[in-house]
């Protein structure tokens, strides 16, 4: 206060608030619990740098704090089959379609796994064709990656033409990056041959 002069409050309180909210830290703190749908996107980003085991750990975490989250149990599943985790896989699969009957892409996962497992023991051609129809149907018929795993499904069940045709019709509707994919397992079709070959 010098010369006696005070500076009015009004004008010091918006200052002193703009600090404290400098300060704050948008990050939640370590004790604060987070949500299962955090744990479930920073497992989808590890996931997506290989980073497998964090993906998992993240996955885990969710269903931990909610254990009916369909689509950790989904993106577990996921991380479990490029992993080679085939019985993981499918009952991390089967348990997101429990939970919500609706969900496509579950679906899809599961159909894709089944037809295109690395051990072919876990190959059903049949079952895979089912369930990509179901993800098909969810989807309005609309969803490329849905058509190619129902190709694939039908390549596996030894029903290559419907295996062409679905694949064919994949080409025509994507523009996607994966058409040179798309077109190579059409030619193992038109070949009479499932992908991946036995």
């Amino acid at each position: 206060m010098k010369n006696g002069a005070m500076t009015p409050v009004s004008i010091i309180l918006p200052m002193v608030l703009v600090f404290l909210f400098s300060c704050a830290s948008t990050q939640p703190r370590k004790d604060e619990p987070r949500d299962a749908k955090f744990y479930n996107n920073r497992g989808i980003a590890f996931a997506e740098k290989g980073q497998y085991e964090r993906a998992i750990s993240d996955f885990n975490q969710a269903l931990e704090i909610n254990p009916r989250y369909n689509k950790a149990y989904n993106n577990r599943g996921i991380v479990y089959r490029l992993t080679g985790q085939y019985n993981e896989a499918i009952s991390d699969f089967n348990k997101s379609i429990a939970i919500n009957a609706l969900d496509a892409e579950a679906y899809n996962n599961l159909a894709w796994l089944l037809a295109t497992a690395g051990a072919q023991g876990f190959r059903n051609g049949k079952k895979a064709v089912e369930l990509a129809l179901n993800a098909c149907r969810l989807s309005e018929w609309k969803n490329a990656e849905y058509l190619d795993t129902l190709a694939a499904a039908y390549a596996r069940a030894g029903d290559f033409d419907n295996a062409v045709k679905w694949q064919e019709k994949v080409l025509d509707s994507s523009e996607s990056a994966d058409a040179s994919e798309f077109r190579r397992r059409l030619h193992f079709y038109r070949e009479r041959k499932p992908w991946p070959a036995d």
